[in-house]
């Protein structure tokens, strides 16, 4: 052809014509992909940073497979794979591409920092978008092929589009259980490509519950793999589990090897258990389930990189729909991937005793579901938490006294848990009051003689659940006098009385101060305002019924201990509410008794003992009775008779018992 002719045409139409490559969708990425300057690694894309994702993309050109399915964990390159199928399959061709975030804002966030830049900051992919026309919710290029990003609860309005490529994102997350009266997000978004011979489906999350959706998507695909490496010692492959007590999907602690032999899973080990030091958390490795070597994070990266994908079972026939599981142990990215840097967030998830952050851990790093055991326990079962405390006396270990309150309309429930330094507790009184006038006398004017002492103390901190909802519902003005009286007695007298509600929208921990009030509900002004604290309070169910069962096993950690007389009334209130699924397969609180006022004032006391609360926990009051008695003792030479009383191994200075 004549170099005119050539010429007459543009670099974009001669693209345009240019025949379609061979490349998959992994070699494709390494010649073409540019890693933007919002990445934390920059400049092209390498698969030996992310090897394990080299099976993943590839299986998007199988012609066999229809459905891909990634359970992984947070931070582990998955968006970027979903980025260089986009790229590769609407350039090489022309294509339709639905992108399904779970929320509106995550979704706007991934089209306009994530796509869009990608095809800026790769030479090769710019032309084609210089060329197209663009929004935050879409991008059509030159060629006709068309990106759209969605949200789980919109997916419904694209009823008239049709897609051939289909990706979705984190479908474990709430927006993918919104309710509707349609099909769910995962089902309509299906629906967008039954008009394809060929359509291609990606779906990935990070898992949260058993029952979740990507737990779902794993167990009926038709084949799953795992990415196994070879030990540095022996040689055998095998897949990285944290520990044969976290590895949901594979029975009895052991795997199918790629000679189709089973053989022992290895874990992570270090020594000390919960208990361990620095020094011990740093020489944490791997331990192989074969000949019991252990790995440093350089020989497991080193091993990670020589891995490859192997079926978990025998399979036979199609593969229209396959999966893959990946955790945070086959990470080579940054220091996401080293050992001793995660057990230590293993041990501080455990020493948190916060089930959710055990589970944040179990979900994000190990990505493996959360199974929360739902028991029903009875009455009896509770009263085995009794320990041999007798009503209204304080154990000599404890440290400090904490209180909830509940009003309603019949009464004030309450309760005061006694804590030790290392937040073992003991419920030592309990009951209904009349009036603000015993609530008064309670907080203020009550002491408990310490076991073993002729020492009494008061509470320490104690927390009003102001109404909330159903309170507020019932009668507001109980809610307002309830405002007027913490604000008129809720610092000084011996105790520090806060007014609590629970959180509307969940938390970043279970305790959060809220905004300063400065009107009543009725529009009245609040001279000085007043500040309410925020609580979690399926959290903090959670965690209390965790501490219940430790005093009941009789070796957890942490234990919630009842006196010697607790009765059948007290228990039949903690039995007031069950953890059950609700319709988005997701756990939560269910009250199936009317009185559920005991275990409500148990929350309110615990989180007056909590950390996360503010000036601190019980361990900060036991360090604050310590330094007093230092500065006595130095500034005395030696106690007066009768001043200095043991409590918990610590004398107790005077502004606490006042």
């Amino acid at each position: 052809m004549p170099q005119a002719a050539v010429n007459i045409w543009r670099e974009y139409e001669r693209d345009l014509w240019a025949p379609k490559t061979e490349l998959t969708v992994s070699e494709w990425s390494e010649q073409t992909r540019v890693l933007s300057s919002t990445s934390e690694e920059r400049g092209p894309f390498r698969l030996r940073r992310v090897p394990y994702m080299q099976p993943i993309m590839d299986a998007f050109d199988d012609p066999e497979v229809e459905i891909i399915v990634m359970c992984k964990p947070a931070q582990i390159a998955y968006t970027t794979v979903l980025e260089n199928i986009i790229g590769k399959s609407s350039t090489e061709e022309t294509n339709s591409v639905l992108l399904v975030m779970a929320d509106e804002d995550t979704a706007e966030y991934v089209m306009t920092e994530r796509v869009h830049r990608m095809f800026q900051d790769s030479p090769k992919l710019r032309k084609h978008y210089d060329n197209g026309k663009f929004n935050r919710d879409s991008i059509r290029l030159q060629n006709g092929s068309y990106i759209e990003v969605a949200w789980a609860s919109s997916v419904g309005k694209l009823g008239t589009k049709s897609f051939r490529i289909i990706l979705l994102d984190e479908i474990d997350k709430p927006g993918y259980y919104a309710a509707s009266k349609e099909a769910s997000p995962i089902t309509l978004a299906d629906e967008r490509a039954e008009s394809f011979y060929r359509p291609k489906k990606f779906r990935g999350s990070t898992p949260t519950l058993d029952t979740g959706n990507i737990c779902r998507e794993i167990e009926s695909c038709d084949v799953v793999y795992d990415w196994q490496a070879p030990c540095p010692a022996c040689g055998v492959f095998q897949p990285l589990r944290w520990g044969p007590a976290y590895a949901h999907w594979f029975k009895d602690g052991v795997y199918r090897a790629d000679d189709g032999t089973w053989k022992k899973l290895g874990q992570v080990k270090w020594i000390g258990g919960r208990n361990a030091t620095a020094k011990q958390v740093a020489a944490a490795g791997y331990e192989c389930g074969s000949c019991a070597a252990l790995w440093s994070t350089v020989e497991k990266d080193h091993a990670v990189s020589r891995g490859k994908m192997v079926a978990r079972t025998e399979y036979a026939g199609r593969r229209r729909k396959i999966g893959f599981h990946i955790n945070r142990l086959c990470s080579l990215l940054g220091k996401s991937g080293d050992i001793p840097k995660l057990v230590d967030a293993w041990l501080a998830a455990f020493r948190s005793r916060d089930p959710k952050t055990i589970q944040g851990f179990v979900n994000s790093t190990l990505a493996e579901p959360w199974i929360q055991t739902i028991t029903k326990r009875s009455e009896a079962e509770v009263l085995k938490a009794r320990a041999n405390v007798p009503p209204q006396v304080v154990p000599a270990d404890a440290v400090g006294l904490t209180c909830g309150v509940d009003p309603q309309k019949s009464g004030f429930w309450f309760g005061v848990r006694a804590w030790a330094r290392d937040y073992r507790s003991w419920l030592i009184h309990y009951g209904r009051l009349a009036d603000w006038d015993q609530v008064f006398d309670l907080l203020f004017k009550t002491a408990y003689p310490v076991e073993g002492s002729e020492r009494k103390i008061r509470i320490w901190r104690a927390a009003i659940d102001t109404g909330g909802t159903r309170l507020a519902e019932s009668d507001p003005s109980m809610t307002e006098a309830a405002y007027w009286w913490i604000r008129k007695y809720g610092i000084g007298r011996g105790a520090m009385v806060w007014g609590t509600k629970g959180a509307s929208n969940p938390l970043a921990g279970k305790i959060h101060v809220g905004k300063p009030l400065d009107k009543m509900p009725s529009g009245k002004p609040i001279p000085g305002g007043l500040q309410l604290i925020l609580l979690d309070t399926d959290r903090l169910k959670d965690q209390y019924h965790y501490r219940l069962k430790s005093a009941i096993d009789g070796d957890g950690d942490q234990p919630a201990y009842l006196h010697l007389e607790t009765r059948d009334d007290y228990a039949r209130q903690i039995l007031a509410e069950e953890k059950r699924l609700n319709d988005k397969g997701l756990q939560e609180w269910v009250r199936v008794n009317p009185n559920n006022h005991f275990l409500d004032v148990e929350c309110l006391a615990a989180a007056c003992a909590d950390p996360e609360w503010p000036g601190g926990g019980v361990h900060i009051l036991a360090r604050m009775i310590e330094i007093e008695a230092q500065k006595r003792s130095t500034s005395t030479g030696r106690a007066k008779d009768g001043e200095r009383e043991r409590g918990g191994g610590y004398e107790r200075p005077a502004w606490l018992d006042r």
